[in-house]
C-alpha cells in the first residue's frame, strides 16, 4: 500500500511529541516524498486543555511546553524541503464541550494551515483508548454513539475546525452504530454540511480491529451526497504509516461519488480533482 498517490496529500500526521507516536519528523517527510506526495500536514494532538492540571497525560497529547517547539520544527522542515514537498502546520484539536473559549485562545496563538477537529472525550472518558471497547458493554453502545454524534455536531457548529476527523470513531473496536441512531448520524452529517466543514477519508480504521476506513462506505456516501468536501489522511503515528492505504481510501472516495478533494493553506481551502 505504499505506491504513489493520485491525490498526493496526507492531512493527518502525528509526531513523537504526542507521547504515543514514534520517529523523527524528517523521516515522516522523507516517507511522504518517497510515496509521491506533494503535501504533508503535521497535525499533532493539542495539549489537553480541558482536563485538570497543566499536562494531565503527556502520553496522549503534546504538553503546553512542547507546542512552540513543534511549530518551530514544522517551519524548519517547510523551509528545508521547499520545492520538493509542501510541509504544512496543522493541529488535531479535540472538541470539549464547555471549553470552546480556551481552545480558541490556543488556536489564535499560531498561524495554522489546517485545524482538524476531533471528538475523543465522550461522557467523561476516552472513546478510542485501549480500554474503551469495554465501555460499550458497561455503558451501552447506543448511549456512547448517541453522545459521540451529539458532540461531533456541536464541534462542526463552532467554526473552530477545517476538517472533522474519523467521523465514526466509536466503531474502532467493532461496535457498529445501532440502527436506532440513524437520525443522530444524519444530524451530524447535516451539521457538517451546514458549517461548511470538510471530513477526512482516513485509512487509520483499516489498521484497527474494525478493519474499515473512516467513514464507513454508506456514511461516506451520505456525506458526499450532502456536499461535504473531503481530505485524505492516514492518521500516521510512525513514518511507515504516511500515505498508508492511500489506494484503498481513494477508491472508497470515488465509489462514494466524490470527484474532488481539498488542500489547505493558512486555513483557506483549495479544490483538486480526483
Amino acid at each position: 500500500m505504499a505506491t504513489a498517490s493520485r491525490s498526493g496529500t496526507d492531512y493527518h500526521v502525528h509526531t513523537s511529541r504526542c507521547g504515543h507516536a514514534g520517529g523523527e519528523m524528517r523521516a515522516y517527510v522523507e516517507t511522504a516524498l518517497a510515496r509521491g506526495l506533494r503535501e504533508i500536514a503535521f497535525t499533532d494532538h493539542v495539549p489537553l486543555y480541558f482536563l485538570p492540571g497543566d499536562d494531565p497525560d503527556p502520553g496522549i497529547a503534546m504538553t503546553r511546553a512542547e507546542l512552540p517547539g513543534y511549530v518551530e520544527e514544522v517551519h524548519a522542515l517547510r523551509e528545508e524541503f521547499a520545492g520538493r514537498i509542501d510541509v504544512l502546520l496543522g493541529l488535531e484539536a479535540d472538541y470539549a464541550e464547555g471549553h470552546e473559549a480556551v481552545l480558541k485562545e490556543i488556536l489564535a496563538a499560531h498561524e495554522w494551515d489546517v485545524v482538524l477537529g476531533s471528538v475523543h472525550w465522550v461522557k467523561g472518558d476516552w472513546i478510542d483508548a485501549p480500554h474503551s471497547g469495554a465501555r460499550h458493554e458497561r455503558e451501552g453502545t447506543e448511549v456512547l454513539w448517541g453522545e459521540y454524534y451529539r458532540l461531533l455536531a456541536k464541534a462542526a457548529a463552532t467554526g473552530l475546525f477545517d476538517v472533522l476527523t474519523h467521523f465514526d470513531l466509536p466503531k474502532k473496536f467493532g461496535h457498529r452504530r445501532p440502527a436506532s441512531l440513524t437520525h443522530a448520524e444524519s444530524q451530524a452529517v447535516e451539521a457538517a454540511r451546514a458549517a461548511g466543514v470538510a471530513v477526512e477519508v482516513s485509512s487509520a480504521g483499516l489498521r484497527k480491529a474494525i478493519g474499515e476506513e473512516y467513514p464507513a462506505p454508506p456514511l461516506l456516501t451520505s456525506l458526499v451526497k450532502e456536499g461535504v468536501p473531503i481530505v485524505f489522511s492516514s492518521d500516521a503515528h510512525a513514518p511507515a504509516e504516511v500515505a498508508w492505504g492511500r489506494e484503498a481510501i481513494e477508491a472508497a472516495a470515488l465509489a462514494a461519488g466524490a470527484r474532488e478533494h481539498l488542500s489547505f493553506r493558512k486555513r483557506e481551502r483549495r479544490r483538486h480533482p480526483l
